[in-house]
């Protein structure tokens, strides 16, 4: 008789992807007042965090809304502020189509465009995501994001596009989208951001781990991820400071 290991790795497969499930569940249903996306989306990437590091526990949902109601305040804060520079974007296209004639010009405008877009989208996942993380003043918070955005560009552009792929229903047709979309609704967003987890810790790697300085300093190891919700004072956060000193000698 076919017996499955509990402790095996079908059941551990099968666990996380209901966790995903349940995960994506609550990230939808919260977001739903659209001014909660921020803290929803804060939640949603504190959870997968811990999942990456297998330390998410069996109490799913209960981790997902005390992540949500301890990061509500600043976590709103920095969404509302990206939202609305979300909106100049969408107002700027529809301005710029309408004034902008010429081909020449329209092809500057769209890249330009494009590239502000993509930077304030970025700064907008990095930010609430270092949210989760880290304990700092929202604007600090954004500055942080919009640098890991521009210095691990690479890295930026593949949570974009997992982040970003339901739009690919709009290209298809009205049966594959039909088809599709249930899944998105039940798991996509949740999976994206268990991928965007590793990415986001890949991405940071390289500017970690901090030095220690005496017997009680706080270290953080080589490739180490922090845990989700530490309070950790950023304000010179060595890992970013370094990105600045970074970007500056590659401009020089």
């Amino acid at each position: 008789m076919f017996h499955i290991d509990p402790d095996g790795p079908i059941m551990g497969g099968l666990t996380k992807l209901a966790n995903l499930v349940l995960l994506n569940l609550w990230f939808v249903l919260c977001c739903l007042p659209v001014f909660t996306i921020g803290a929803s989306f804060t939640a949603l990437m504190d959870m997968t965090t811990r999942m990456v590091k297998g330390e998410e526990g069996s109490a799913i949902t209960k981790g997902f809304f005390k992540a949500f109601k301890e990061n509500f305040g600043k976590s709103t804060t920095i969404w509302l502020i990206q939202f609305i520079l979300i909106l100049l974007c969408g107002c700027d296209f529809f301005i710029g189509q309408r004034l902008v004639t010429s081909s020449g010009l329209q092809l500057v405008f769209y890249a330009i465009w494009s590239i502000a877009t993509m930077l304030v989208l970025f700064t907008t996942w990095y930010a609430l995501t270092l949210q989760a993380i880290f304990e700092n003043r929202p604007l600090q918070t954004i500055k942080n994001g919009l640098l890991i955005s521009v210095g691990r560009f690479p890295y930026s552009l593949l949570i974009g596009v997992l982040f970003l792929s339901p739009l690919s229903l709009a290209f298809m047709s009205l049966k594959q989208a039909i088809f599709i979309f249930p899944l998105v609704v039940m798991v996509w967003f949740a999976a994206a951001a268990y991928g965007a987890a590793f990415i986001f810790q890949k991405a940071l790697k390289p500017f970690f781990p901090q030095e220690e300085t005496g017997e009680d300093a706080s270290v953080v190891a080589e490739g180490a991820f922090p845990e989700p919700g530490e309070e950790v004072e950023i304000s010179g956060f060595a890992a970013l400071d370094e990105l600045e000193k970074k970007i500056e000698r590659e401009k020089e």
